[in-house]
């Protein structure tokens, strides 16, 4: 009697069967043809890159993500891309090397060391757009109208945008250097869960600057909370004040439709820290992770030593396509 070989994936690894694997590949080509009808040109980055040059300027962080391994071929580390932006901002710079305004999108699979918050999966599909060259508060707003018309497009509703600075967010974290790397992290995850008791078991409490990560948890809600945060965070500076100013510029030139919540969150913290301006992400429902998110990331990648602009989004498509079924 013939037995079959028994077989498990890796921990965090996840497939898609029929007709799932049909969905979400519909949903991968909605969202292209949005991108492409919209002036954005589409892009296939490789899925193995050399370890060395990962990630750019965020070469440390975003190499903590990837699995890397020695190639018999050339006897070079490699890593498995962890994320895609960074590979666009990357081809903008070294590939296409245009001081022009440059749109780029993309679709594929990426692979993490660590589980997603949104999938508990080390593995999905990211599906995003980026534009480079432009520094512009126009930028800005195209990138979120793409980001939540991509979230309409793939049928989402009860969408919720989330905004705020992840230049005010740094300035703010940046008074507590004094940590070891592990407390950092530890406030930085704290400060993400709104956890004041979590704070203050971290920062001593004769830290001159404890007060102001505590408020910090509290500047989220509706527009008039950047207006209270001019006023508790003024002692940071005009510069870190600016990073509020743009961000109420934002707020009062979106133009979404009715149905579209708008959150602000000045504490938030994304997944990758390269982000340097504002930062936006989407919600839809019950769901209480962010299914898409994005924002400014200047200088990621430097051609002639010029900082080039950047901003873009992305958002994960297997969690978009469990919305859906829900």
């Amino acid at each position: 009697m013939t037995s079959k070989v028994r077989w498990s994936l890796p921990d965090g690894v996840d497939e898609l069967l029929a007709p799932k694997a049909l969905e979400v590949e519909k949903l991968r080509r909605k969202l292209i043809d949005l991108y492409v009808a919209s002036n954005y040109e589409f892009i296939i980055p490789p899925l193995l890159e050399l370890s060395e040059t990962l990630g750019g300027e965020a070469h440390d962080e975003i190499s903590s993500y990837a699995f890397s391994f020695l190639d018999d071929l050339t006897g070079k580390k490699l890593s498995i891309r962890p994320d895609i932006s960074e590979q666009a901002s990357r081809i903008d710079a070294y590939r296409i090397a245009s001081k022009d305004v440059i749109r780029l999108c993309y679709a594929g699979d990426v692979v993490k060391k660590r589980t997603s918050k949104v999938l508990r999966s080390r593995t999905t599909i990211q599906v995003g757009a980026e534009i480079f060259g432009d520094s512009s508060i126009e930028s800005d707003l195209e990138s979120i109208n793409l980001m939540i018309k991509s979230l309409q497009e793939v049928g989402l509703k009860d969408i919720t945008l989330s905004l705020g600075h992840a230049g005010f967010t740094a300035a703010v974290m940046s008074l507590f250097q004094d940590l070891n790397d592990s407390e950092f992290f530890q406030l930085e995850e704290a400060l993400t869960r709104k956890s004041k008791s979590d704070i203050s078991s971290i920062i001593p409490s004769d830290h001159k600057d404890l007060n102001l990560i505590m408020d910090l948890c509290d500047m989220y809600g509706s527009g008039d909370i950047i207006e209270e945060a001019k006023e508790i965070f003024k002692e940071l500076g005009n510069e870190v004040i600016g990073y509020l100013e743009h961000l109420t510029e934002i707020v009062n030139a979106l133009d979404l439709d009715q149905s579209i919540k708008v959150h602000i969150d000045i504490g938030e913290v994304q997944g990758f820290k390269y982000h340097n301006g504002i930062v936006f992400s989407a919600y839809s429902g019950s769901a209480g992770y962010a299914l898409a998110k994005g924002g400014r990331y200047d200088g990621l990648r430097k051609a002639e030593e010029d900082d080039r602009p950047a901003i873009g989004f992305d958002l994960d498509l297997i969690a978009v396509s469990n919305i859906k079924e829900e």
